[in-house]
């Protein structure tokens, strides 16, 4: 693999010195709520645009997002998943609290509430595109925004009257439905946007039905430009359950199966939030947002002993308000978000005791959470080529606990009474940017990300934990990159050393760790580049090291950590490369190679996956302007590999990747 990586640092080395035609245009809007050019960013935000979401038609967020370097977004079962940026593989309350989804630059979720398969609530099947921020977010982005976000942009109405009908089936029973109405009314133009999928699952008893449905309406009034964004999402999964044992991932007849029939999620969400833009002047801009989100979820907690039930849900009313003024000698920027939410939680075991999970309740809480988060930012010129931008953010949250049910110590379980607890956090921010050339530039970029426990984190507490003694995680990040273009070459490099404090997660054997530390460290490499009028080549690739930073040992070996331990799932090496194939104007062909590297699966570094390589075949074919086909196989040369690894409860387990399957869709334009 070294000898790879040598390989692949040398040819980007020499084909950025060829000569081709210059590529443009590309703006981001994840970072300041206003389109700005990606060289005026100190930071690393890639962009996923229509076209790429339209030839890779993902059937799972994984299958695009992945294709960002520094994105490893592991399958589970159905539309689960679980999410590393910059990270390990994050589970429990580190992995729903360490990454800011959102959607129009609005989260989808309350701060506290997340979800860790949160992406599923999000409609990146109906998007215009998304962007992905690596490491911490700008001073626009608090709580959850630790070691990156990913915003999901809505695809904007043409008002050109058409209907969009997208229709995909494969050979093992997945059928979705998307359509879309474009139109006029309301002295506006609206996009109304459907998404309907049933899935047999190739696993037994793990089919899915998902039902999605988002309207946007964009207008003017006077001075202000009107957006407004409601989606609704409904999930009812079959899961199935991790198979168990050394390497069982390669035997085809337990990767088939199912030990978990019982295991489900269903989960149902909705959102709407207003839009509203103006220029008070050439050189001044006023952005407000209310918004309104509900969330209600349920699920079978099939990977622990127990298999508990588990209903939460939160409603939450919010109001993002950004004003923003450009000077001479640079600018400022001055902001409000502020958000309440009341939520719970019910988690009860129906089966017997087993170990310390013991049968009949384990948690009954309510809890009103109130967050206010003033920032500002100045931007200043430090000379014609070089800018500078220091901002911060203070984030105060507090929780209002109410516990339902008799408090004490239960089996392993430990329930609080009554209480409120505050966090109050302050994320300085720096970022440099010198442009060497007028499409070259780089920059360097201190930030503090840090978050409020989640609830759960909080509340649902575990033996050998204290009431009240969690912290708040802060994550020190610095980088340094390069980005732009040379000749046609488009590329971005990134250097990233990070410092966590306060890490909660969860040990191998299901038990909270409270104060940990890790250290992150990496080298990014994105770039998209045509070889001749008729071939392309797109890749991101990783090289990082993640280790911890501290040393906890426990009665299992598997659970005891030495400092300078590898984190468990966080592969050294992670990339895709595509080669893409344009015939003619009317055909599209391309074929992917999806890099995972081995990781060791459990804290104390005794167990390891050994990675895999895993190859797409896609193709799409405009027969007519109001009619398409295309294609696509998965796993092509049909690998045995794993979706997830994990070590838990002295077992190995596994989610199996799909094997070798074909899609085929269409899109009618009428």
């Amino acid at each position: 693999m070294k000898f790879f990586y040598s390989v692949f640092i040398v040819f980007i080395t020499v084909f950025t010195a060829e000569k081709c035609a210059a590529l443009g245009g590309e703006v981001i809007v994840t970072a300041s709520r206003n389109d700005m050019l990606p060289k005026n960013y100190a930071g690393s935000i890639s962009v996923i645009d229509t076209q790429q979401l339209e030839l890779s038609a993902p059937v799972h967020p994984a299958e695009v997002l992945n294709e960002v370097a520094g994105v490893n977004i592991h399958r589970n079962s159905g539309q689960e998943h679980l999410t590393a940026l910059r990270s390990p593989v994050l589970t429990g309350g580190a992995g729903a609290g360490s990454f800011l989804y959102l959607e129009d630059g609005v989260p989808l979720r309350a701060a506290g509430f997340a979800n860790v398969n949160g992406l599923f609530e999000g409609a990146l099947e109906l998007a215009g595109g998304a962007e992905v921020t690596k490491g911490p977010g700008s001073v626009l982005y608090g709580s959850n925004a630790l070691h990156g976000l990913i915003n999901i942009l809505s695809q904007a109405p043409t008002g050109d009257k058409e209907v969009l009908t997208d229709i995909l089936g494969s050979t093992d029973g997945f059928i979705r439905l998307k359509t879309s109405l474009d139109g006029v009314a309301f002295t506006g133009r609206f996009r109304l946007s459907a998404h309907l999928v049933h899935d047999n699952g190739f696993r037994e008893n793990s089919g899915f039905d998902q039902q999605k449905l988002q309207i946007r309406h964009d207008t003017n009034i006077g001075q202000w430009s009107i957006k407004t964004l409601a989606t609704f999402q409904n999930l009812n999964q079959e899961t199935a359950g991790f198979i168990q044992g050394v390497d069982a991932y390669k035997d085809k007849t337990q990767a088939l199966g199912n030990p978990n029939p019982e295991a489900f999620r269903d989960g149902k969400s909705a959102r709407i939030a207003v839009h509203l833009g103006k220029a008070i002047s050439n050189k001044s801009n006023l952005s407000l947002i209310p918004y309104a989100r509900w969330t209600d979820f349920s699920f079978r907690r099939h990977f622990v002993p127990g298999k508990a039930l588990e209903d939460s849900g939160h409603k939450s009313i919010g109001f993002l308000a950004s004003y923003e003024i450009n000077t001479d000698f640079g600018g400022y920027l001055l902001g409000m978000d502020s958000e309440y939410t009341k939520g719970f939680l019910h988690e009860f075991q129906p089966g017997a005791g087993v170990f310390s999970f013991i049968q009949g309740e384990h948690f009954d809480y309510e809890v009103k959470a109130v967050v206010l988060s003033p920032y500002a930012q100045l931007r200043y010129k430090l000379g014609p080529h070089t800018n500078i931008k220091i901002g911060a953010r203070a984030d105060y949250t507090n929780y209002n606990y109410h516990n339902n049910i008799d408090s004490g110590k239960f089996g392993r379980f430990i329930r609080s009474s009554d209480r409120q607890d505050d966090f109050f956090l302050v994320t300085p921010k720096i970022g440099i940017t010198h442009d060497f050339t007028k499409n070259v530039t780089a920059y360097a970029r201190f930030a503090r990300g840090a978050r409020a426990p989640q609830i759960t984190d909080a509340y649902s507490l575990q033996l050998g934990q204290v009431i009240g003694e969690i912290k708040p995680e802060t994550l020190d990040s610095f980088e340094v990159g390069l980005k732009g273009t040379l000749a046609s070459l488009h590329f971005e490099i990134a250097a990233f050393s990070m410092h966590k404090d306060n890490f909660f997660f969860r040990n191998a054997n299901g038990f909270n760790v409270v104060d940990g530390k890790t250290n992150h460290r990496g080298l990014e490499v994105e770039f998209a580049a045509p070889l001749t009028n008729k071939f392309s080549l797109t890749s991101g690739f990783t090289l990082a090291n993640h280790v911890y930073d501290f040393t906890d040992i426990t009665g299992s070996a598997s659970s005891s950590i030495h400092k300078g331990d590898q984190v468990d799932t966080a592969p050294n090496t992670l990339g895709f490369l595509q080669l893409m194939a344009k015939p003619n104007e009317k055909l599209n062909v391309s074929l992917k190679w999806q890099h995972v590297g081995d990781y060791f699966t459990d804290p104390g570094n005794t167990a390891k996956y050994s990675g895999h390589n895993a190859f797409t075949l896609r193709t799409n074919y405009n027969v007519s302007d109001w009619f398409g086909l295309y294609a696509r196989i998965d796993n092509l040369f049909d690998a045995a590999y794993a979706d997830r690894a994990d070590f838990a409860f002295g077992n190995h387990r596994y989610f199996p990747g799909r094997p070798r399957t074909l899609f085929m869709g269409l899109k009618i334009k009428s």
